[in-house]
């Protein structure tokens, strides 16, 4: 057989091949995203319960903090209370949005939920520099990413890759991940299945104590991974310090399209008649990245407030080790000597900013 009559056939077989994957491919994704509209948000861990409560009682609280669990175990909403009424503003009423994990994608989807339940009471949002995407598929699989690894999350996700200051082989690495999990959820793979035949025993959905208002102390709820991180803390005082050397090391991570993402998302929530602002907690595994996307977002948005705690010299006492729980968290005593401070200078940068000028909290 003739080397042409080998690719002729080549080509006659395919065609077809191709045109019957390209048609799977067509009628899976329309069937998934058909059933992804019929199915309900699913239950996560943490997120969903403070939800649930945060829409229960929006008429109560006017400013919301909304980050990852940086915010959860940092912010204690009577502590920032009390230092915004201490500093001469109105006294707020704080609701702490803090989640795991939580990314670019989410929290724009967050901020929706609560701009929606919020109308008419909400005064002041506060946004916290979201985590990069996942590199890892699982994170990228499971039944909270594929919930936010939808069509509406396509944008949003793009551009929190797109603008995060690593190195190109790391971003292309996370698109690679975002693309693989997509086209997991358009694959419909397990969707029907849950739909039209779920569980006969749903577990017991995950009850968040909301006595304080969202805030958890960390370690308040032990658990194994907790109490590894605790003792790898106390046992390695070494890698604390070489965290702490990064602050002020050179990087050649270009901060401003972080920067330029994050003053998007607080002009948005400011043209809508509210008061919104940078929360940057201390964290020593960030002290080379998330201090500098705070300088720089005020540099180019001198009018918008940032909280830039993440900064050892402005604020040596917050970076006591007898403060921190693990390496990148408070524990008690700590969320609250922070939380003092953030209330303090929420009052003074939202006096400062025209929004505060405008919309003052009250």
């Amino acid at each position: 057989m003739s080397e042409r009559s080998i690719l002729t056939q080549v080509r006659a077989a395919l065609v077809p091949t191709l045109l019957m994957s390209l048609t799977f491919a067509a009628v899976a994704s329309a069937v998934s995203l058909f059933l992804r509209h019929q199915a309900p948000v699913p239950d996560m861990n943490v997120l969903s319960p403070k939800l649930a409560a945060y829409q229960a009682h929006a008429d109560v609280y006017d400013t919301v903090f909304i980050g990852t669990s940086r915010t959860f175990y940092h912010v204690v909403p009577d502590d920032v209370e009390d230092a915004v009424e201490s500093a001469g503003c109105p006294r707020p009423n704080v609701f702490n949005f803090g989640v795991f994990g939580l990314t670019g994608a989410e929290q724009d989807w967050l901020v929706d939920q609560v701009l929606d339940a919020g109308k008419g009471t909400l005064r002041t949002i506060v946004i916290e520099d979201p985590l990069p995407e996942a590199r890892a598929l699982d994170n990228a699989t499971n039944e909270r990413a594929r919930f936010f690894h939808g069509p509406a999350e396509y944008e949003a996700t793009v551009k929190s890759i797109s603008s995060f200051p690593e190195s190109v082989p790391k971003k292309i690495f996370r698109f690679g991940i975002f693309g693989a999990g997509a086209a997991y959820d358009l694959s419909g793979v397990g969707r029907a299945a849950a739909l039209f035949f779920p569980a006969p025993e749903k577990p017991v959905p995950f009850k968040l104590d909301m006595e304080f208002d969202g805030f958890e102390i960390l370690g308040s709820h032990p658990t194994a991974d907790i109490d590894a991180r605790r003792r790898d803390f106390l046992d390695h005082p070494d890698k604390f310090e070489a965290a702490m050397a990064r602050y002020g090391a050179a990087s050649d991570e270009n901060v401003a399209a972080r920067a330029i993402y994050l003053e998007d998302r607080l002009r948005r929530i400011r043209a809508l008649g509210l008061n919104a602002a940078l929360f940057i907690s201390p964290d020593p595994a960030e002290l080379d990245r998330t201090p500098r996307v705070g300088v720089e977002l005020a540099r180019i948005a001198p009018d918008l407030p940032v909280l830039n705690f993440n900064r050892p010299d402005a604020y040596p006492t917050l970076f006591e080790r007898g403060l921190w729980f693990d390496h990148s968290h408070y524990g008690e005593a700590g969320a609250r000597a922070l939380s003092r401070v953030v209330g303090a200078e929420l009052c003074s940068e939202l006096t400062r900013s025209d929004a505060g000028a405008q919309h003052a909290i009250r």
